[in-house]
């Protein structure tokens, strides 16, 4: 199962409720003070028919 992540507080254009699903913005913005404005949101895995 992949993820992707959902803001919830405002930072670098991104707003509340923005849907983040290119990997590496994910990791850049999971290794930096801003993973405490995102929540990670299992996605279902679209390879399973």
């Amino acid at each position: 199962m992949s993820f992707h992540l959902v803001v919830t507080k405002p930072f670098l254009g991104f707003v509340r409720g923005d849907v983040i699903a290119d990997a590496a913005k994910m990791n850049e913005i999971l290794a930096s003070d801003h993973k405490k404005s995102v929540n990670r949101v299992a996605s279902p895995d679209s390879s399973k028919g």
